[in-house]
């Protein structure tokens, strides 16, 4: 049976941020959809100063383009352990048991790109 647990992803380089429900069968491609949507739609990943900016339907979408485990040091030998980990379609349900044990102190670290868009 898969495990639920809680996690926190930033966007990096800025102090955007949410929370949500991971499993340890998520797949890449779910997890990414899932922040992507989180990011869109959530006032804890808006930008600032976003409330005043006009809303443009055909502006670029934010997708997601990495993804990072900062790996919390307590309890872990930090001579061996790795600081980070980048999130792969091949290693993502161990790092997700992975964080599953951790009991929430690890961050996922989200790099954020353009896409799409209408053309002008």
């Amino acid at each position: 049976m898969a495990a639920s647990f809680p996690a926190v992803f930033t966007i990096s380089s800025s102090s955007r941020h949410d929370f949500l429900i991971l499993s340890t069968k998520t797949s890449l491609a779910d997890l990414r959809n899932q922040i992507s949507t989180l990011a869109a739609s959530s006032p804890n990943c808006a930008e600032f100063m976003s409330k005043y900016k006009k809303k443009d339907e055909g502006a670029p979408k934010e997708t997601v383009s990495e993804i990072k485990v900062k790996w919390a040091a307590e309890g872990r030998d930090q001579k061996i352990f790795p600081k980070e980990t980048v999130v792969t379609e091949e290693n993502a349900q161990a790092v997700f048991r992975m964080m599953d044990a951790g009991n929430g102190k690890d961050v996922l670290e989200v790099q954020m790109e353009q896409s799409g868009g209408g053309a002008k």
